[in-house]
């Protein structure tokens, strides 16, 4: 996922605080249905915000604010989590964490922050600026940045994949296109880190051998499989450390049942996306991964390449049986989206954020055809999930109506799919969004607001935005059938 920094002033180093609850009410672009879904409140971010202002960097290197990127719920835990990649890190330095906030306090005494041990550090922000390296004023070097993807495992962990962390590259000439003698020391340990739930500490750290950053990922429960994908991989002529494998991006399935108690998961295999044995050309990336029980597949949102940009395909990869068995199974062309989000929904149902002429995209996992493409919405989106409280989609989408373009919430009824509206967010770095179908609220990170915004829904303070329905559809039957499983999963 394309995880963004979100500027706000340099903070002093304090212990972590989220705000109290504070209620807010928004304004709809456009709204189609009875639903009433508005923005319900915020719960602000505060406290010990490394910026790259803190890093020993040179002058030139513009500091950064509050960075994130994928959000989680896990609605059996009543948590949700965010990969943070601006709290922690051991005496204000570069680092990352994983930003717990419980669902049933939502207020200072709610978060808790899971950090690595001191002496192995998250990657954080890659304090660099170049855009031909994926560089901006707010993000740095995203392709290097960390903690990315983030979900939960058996309700009882969270894994996260990060970037390559204590490396920072040389600021090459942006005008000449950049040097890839930039990365001739980068060290290729991308990795994903595991937290057990109940210690708050981190029991694992895999190397996944990628020479930029370790980024989204699904989980098979039945199998008890992770899959993490490595998006920006590209040759790195000179570096000692790089592998066939970094020759182009890469998928790679983890046993999340250790070795032995306590110790090291197994990689089970690691999937090129080159073109050849069946997979697709993903020099556009690899995005969104979910995973269905009903086919017992991971279903990938793989962007657009070089050679067609403009569309993309939706990855099936079986995770079942040993590394020989394990493959991509086929590919789901998609026209007129370049995907990055991926759901989901009812009845065999992909939902699909694109960039692209139709932003959202819904595709039956079956056979790939295509059911719905919405129409109302331009732009495009980039996290996506499913709401099974009141079966809508929901998406985080820029090129919204919104004031100034900033970027929006966007809800897609499941049943039968039909736009329903997108509420601005009155800010822009939209790309993340969480759903708790137990209490049918959406989460959404999102910037401090600036400008003609200042006073938008999160203020003067970045914070985690909280929309939910004042009543339309009827209930789903989620919460009955979920409770149902949890508890023949934990009697």
């Amino acid at each position: 996922m394309k995880g963004l920094s979100l500027a706000i002033g340099r903070k002093l180093l304090a212990p972590v605080a989220i705000g109290a609850l504070l209620l807010s009410a928004a304004a709809t672009t456009a709204k189609a249905d009875s639903d009433g879904i508005v923005n319900t409140g915020k719960v602000p971010v505060t406290g010990n915000l490394v910026t790259c202002s803190t890093v020993t960097a040179p002058a030139a290197w513009v500091p950064s604010a509050f960075s994130f990127d994928i959000s989680w719920v896990d609605p059996f835990l009543r948590a949700y989590f965010l990969a943070d990649r601006s709290h922690g890190g051991a005496g204000g330095t570069a680092g990352g964490d994983v930003l717990m906030l419980d669902l049933n306090n939502l207020t200072s005494g709610g978060v808790t922050i899971l950090t690595p041990p001191s002496t192995d550090p998250m990657a954080g922000i890659a304090c660099d600026q170049n855009a031909n390296f994926g560089g901006t004023t707010g993000v740095g070097r995203n392709e290097l940045t960390g903690p990315n993807g983030a979900f939960t495992v058996n309700h009882a962990e969270v894994w996260v994949g990060d970037g390559i962390p204590n490396f920072q590259p040389g600021q090459s000439n942006a005008a000449s296109g950049g040097k890839a003698s930039d990365y001739a020391s980068d060290p290729c340990d991308s990795s994903v880190r595991v937290f057990n739930l109940i210690s708050r500490q981190q029991t694992d750290h895999i190397d996944i051998g990628g020479c930029f950053r370790t980024d989204e990922g699904a989980f098979d429960p039945v199998d008890q499989v992770a899959l993490f994908a490595n998006p920006s991989e590209q040759p790195l002529a000179g570096n000692p450390n790089a592998k066939a494998l970094n020759q182009s991006p890469f998928i790679t399935l983890i046993s999340t049942i250790p070795v032995a108690p306590g110790k090291h998961h197994k990689i089970l295999k690691q999937i090129n996306f080159d073109g050849t044995h069946g997979t697709f050309s993903a020099n556009g990336g690899i995005e969104q991964a979910v995973y269905s029980e009903k086919t017992g597949l991971f279903y990938i949102a793989v962007p657009g390449n070089s050679a067609a940009p403009n569309n993309g395909v939706v990855a099936v990869v079986d995770p079942r049986g040993d590394a020989d068995d394990i493959h991509v199974v086929k590919n789901f062309p998609v026209t007129n989206c370049s995907p990055n989000g991926a759901a989901l929904g009812p009845d065999y149902e992909l939902f699909l954020g694109c960039s692209g002429a139709f932003p959202e995209q819904v595709i039956d996992i079956r056979n790939g055809h295509l059911i719905k493409a919405v129409a109302e919405t331009n732009g495009g989106c980039d996290e996506v999930a499913f709401n099974g409280g009141d079966d809508h989609f929901v998406g985080a989408c820029t090129g919204t109506t919104g004031a100034a373009g900033t970027d929006a919430l966007d809800v897609v009824d499941a049943d039968p799919v039909s736009y329903d509206l997108s509420i601005d967010t009155k800010t822009k770095g939209a790309h993340s969004v969480a759903v708790d179908p137990v209490t049918v609220q959406n989460f959404m990170p999102a910037a401090a607001g600036t400008g003609a915004n200042a006073g938008g829904l999160c203020g003067a303070t970045p914070c985690i935005l909280l929309f939910g329905s004042t009543g339309g559809d009827d209930k789903s039957v989620w919460q009955q059938e979920a409770m149902e499983d949890h508890h023949h999963d934990h009697p």
